[in-house]
């Protein structure tokens, strides 16, 4: 990592909250909106308050909230395309900004169609590797679910389908201009996970910036183990 993410002030901003898309689930495929690019008219302000760069919530395609993610390739379409989302990060380099997205690999939503095909399937698909199932669950295949939450199905994070599937994500959005990503509920995969992935990202984006969500313990530990940068540290927030 390059020293720039020293001197960087974030200002977060939930995309589809704060440009009014409806968080509730959809029956099939929603229809494309252009909210993205209202942003850009925020990022003046965002400039004025003496902030240099722009962390973004989930902006993936999702069911709901954004952290039931259904594509990781595709912008949500309730915020906007691909074009949205590469004249944004245009704007954001003409102003100097920086962008931070919000990578969300801990899970995906349960409808995910990789998890659906793996289902199907079986477990000797390929598409079963890249999920925490439990193939002899009482009423059939079921994937385990983060912190009880039934709508997100976990990964197999000791897999390497589903470590090579998180690099690739990373390397694509980061290739379109993403310079870093805050990884929603590190704290939840194991650091050896982390230590997989982070390596081969930084060897095609070395100057790329890495911020891990870790809600308590042993901060420094998480932060060499995993080869982050830098975690959210919300204990010393509460303090």
């Amino acid at each position: 990592m390059s020293g720039w993410s020293d001197d960087t002030i974030w200002w977060a901003v939930y995309p589809l909250g704060f440009l009014g898309a409806s968080t509730r689930p959809a029956d099939g495929r929603r229809p494309l909106e252009h909210r993205l690019p209202a942003l850009e008219g925020w990022l003046d302000y965002l400039l004025s308050i003496g902030c240099n760069g722009l962390a973004l919530g989930p902006i993936f395609e999702s069911v709901s909230h954004g952290y039931d993610t259904l594509d990781h390739y595709r912008i949500d379409p309730r915020l906007g395309s691909d074009a949205d989302f590469d004249a944004l990060v245009g704007a954001c380099r003409e102003r100097g900004l920086r962008i931070l997205l919000d990578g969300v690999f801990s899970h995906v939503g349960s409808g995910h169609p990789l998890l659906r095909r793996a289902l199907a399937e079986g477990p000797g698909s390929g598409a079963a590797a890249m999920f925490d199932i439990d193939w002899g669950a009482p009423r059939g295949p079921a994937p385990r679910v983060f912190e009880g939450h039934a709508s997100l199905a976990r990964l197999d994070h000791a897999s390497s389908a589903a470590a090579g599937y998180t690099a690739d994500v990373m390397r694509h959005w980061l290739h379109r201009g993403a310079d870093g990503w805050r990884l929603d509920a590190a704290y939840s995969v194991s650091t050896d996970f982390w230590a997989r992935v982070l390596p081969g990202v930084r060897a095609a984006h070395p100057d790329a910036f890495f911020l891990a969500e870790v809600i308590h313990g042993d901060y420094a530990g998480f932060t060499a183990a995993a080869g982050v940068d830098t975690v959210t540290q919300y204990e010393l927030w509460k303090a």
